[in-house]
C-alpha cells in the first residue's frame, strides 16, 4: 500500500449551515427530499411545507411516489424530545400518513425505543422512521449533509442512539445555562411552565393570555434573543395579531429603549415574532459573561411581557367580540 495523505472527517454543527431550524433547515430539506429518500430507499416528492393539520402545522408533507402514499416529516434541532414525538403522532394521524419520519441530529434512547415499538404494534398500518442528520466535511471541502437511519420498520441502530437519560454535550451546555434563568422566572411567577423552544438553544414560556403565544429566550446567530413568539391555530390570525402590534411599533419600542429590535412577520411561516437582540453572545462564553446574558434576558423578558400582555389581551378580547 502506497503512503497517501488522507483527510480527516470533521463533524460540523447543523447551525453553522442552517442557523434556524424552521427558517433555514426545513425549507432546505423540503427542496432536497431526494437526499433523505436515498437514505431510506424511497422516492420522496414534496407535497407542501408547513402543511396545516387541524390547529397545527406539519414541517413537511410529502408523498412516496412509487407506492403513492402520504408521508409526514417532522424535524427538530437538538436531541429528540417527547413534545416532537407527540407532534409526529398527531401529524401522521391528522394527514392520514402511511409513513412518519422524524429527523434530528441526536436520538434519545426512550424516543428511539418508542418508534421501534410503534413499528412492532402497527406492522400493517404505518411505518415509523427515526433519521439522524449530520453535516460532515474533510479539510477545506464544502460541508455535506448525511442522513442515517436510527429506527426503521424491523430495525433499530442502538449504536447511534444516546443512552437512556443521556444528553449530548452541546445540549448539556444550554441546559446548564437556562436552568438558573428558568428558576428565577418561575420563582417570580413569570409563567406557569418552560419548554424547549424549537430545540435546546432556547426556552419558551407560554403566555397566560393565549397558550400558543409566549415569550422566549434563546441563542441564535452569535446573539442572545428575547422574543414574543406568536403562533395561533390559524396562520391568517397570527399575521393579523402581528400587524396590529406593529401598528403600535413606535410606542412599544419607546417603552423599552436602548435595545436592538427586530420585527419578523415571516409571511411564508405559520408564526411571527417580535425580538430584542444582544450581539456577541455565545453558549461558549465564560461563566461571568453568561451571568450578564441571563440577567439581560430575565430583565427584558419581564419588560416585554409587561408591554405586550395588555395589548395582546385587548386584541384577543376585541377579536372575540367581533365573532
Amino acid at each position: 500500500m502506497s503512503d497517501r495523505e488522507l483527510g480527516e472527517v470533521e463533524m460540523v454543527n447543523l447551525e453553522t449551515v442552517w442557523p434556524h431550524e424552521a427558517l433555514d433547515f426545513t425549507p432546505w430539506l423540503a427542496e432536497n427530499l431526494h437526499l433523505l429518500g436515498e437514505a431510506l430507499n424511497m422516492n420522496l416528492k414534496l407535497t407542501q411545507p408547513e402543511a396545516r393539520v387541524g390547529p397545527y402545522y406539519l414541517d413537511i408533507l410529502a408523498k412516496e411516489v412509487d407506492r403513492n402514499i402520504t408521508v409526514a416529516i417532522e424535524n427538530q434541532y437538538g436531541t429528540t424530545d417527547i413534545t416532537h414525538l407527540g407532534q409526529l403522532l398527531i401529524y401522521a394521524a391528522g394527514c392520514d400518513a402511511r409513513i412518519a419520519i422524524w429527523v434530528a441530529p441526536e436520538f434519545g434512547y426512550e424516543h428511539a425505543q418508542a418508534l421501534h415499538r410503534l413499528n412492532e404494534w402497527t406492522r400493517d398500518g404505518i411505518d415509523f422512521y427515526g433519521v439522524k442528520v449530520e453535516v460532515l466535511k474533510i479539510g477545506d471541502s464544502l460541508p455535506a449533509p448525511v442522513f442515517r437511519q436510527v429506527v426503521h420498520p424491523g430495525g433499530w441502530n442502538k449504536d447511534i442512539t444516546l443512552q437512556s437519560g443521556a444528553m449530548s454535550a452541546v445540549a448539556r451546555k444550554f441546559h446548564d445555562f437556562f436552568q438558573p434563568l428558568i428558576g428565577g422566572l418561575m420563582q417570580s411567577r413569570f409563567a406557569d411552565k418552560a419548554v424547549q423552544h424549537y430545540d435546546y438553544t432556547g426556552r419558551f414560556f407560554p403566555s397566560r393570555v393565549h397558550s400558543d403565544i409566549g415569550y422566549a429566550a434563546s441563542f441564535w446567530k452569535n446573539a442572545a434573543w428575547v422574543t414574543l413568539h406568536i403562533q395561533t391555530e390559524d396562520k391568517e390570525r397570527t399575521k393579523q395579531i402581528f400587524d396590529l402590534l406593529k401598528e403600535d411599533c413606535a410606542q412599544i419600542q419607546k417603552s423599552i429603549e436602548g435595545e436592538d429590535w427586530r420585527w419578523h412577520r415571516y409571511d411564508k411561516n405559520s408564526f411571527s415574532s417580535i425580538n430584542l437582540m444582544r450581539y456577541g453572545c455565545s453558549i461558549d462564553d465564560p461563566p461571568k459573561k453568561h451571568d450578564e446574558i441571563r440577567a439581560w434576558m430575565i430583565d427584558n423578558l419581564r419588560r416585554l411581557k409587561e408591554v405586550m400582555d395588555p395589548r395582546l389581551e385587548k386584541i384577543l378580547t376585541e377579536e372575540t367580540r367581533e365573532r
